[in-house]
């Protein structure tokens, strides 16, 4: 499964939203203070969240660019071997790159065959 930075937008302003309503809700609104506040909690919870794992989704990413940058046309294998990633996060980084069009992928029917390297 990958995950991309809109989804974890979208989920970072629901946080948001559930945050505003439930501090709204326990001030002014039916003074159900037991219920506002862990609502509340829950929303700062989820940006804090979204924003760290889109933290640590940059951090990976950024280390499968800078490993192509020095070695294109690298298959998959090698690409975690370098990297120290399992092949699955780096699949699922792969797979977002290819998808923003920083990285083209060569070859193979499946992405432990293709070769990869960054767009020009």
């Amino acid at each position: 499964m990958t995950i991309y930075s809109d989804d974890l937008v979208q989920a970072t302003m629901a946080g948001l939203g559930v945050a505003v309503f439930a501090a709204y809700d326990a001030v002014a609104g039916s003074g159900l203070v037991p219920h506002g506040l862990p609502q509340l909690c829950c929303g700062v919870a989820l940006v804090y969240t979204a924003g760290s794992f889109q933290d640590y989704l940059r951090r990976r990413d950024t280390r499968v660019v800078a490993y192509l940058s020095g070695n294109p046309g690298t298959p998959l294998p090698e690409i975690s071997s370098a990297t120290g990633l399992s092949k699955e996060r780096v699949a699922s980084s792969l797979q977002r790159l290819v998808a923003d069009g920083l990285v083209v992928s060569e070859g193979g029917p499946t992405s432990l065959a293709r070769s990869y390297r960054l767009a020009s």
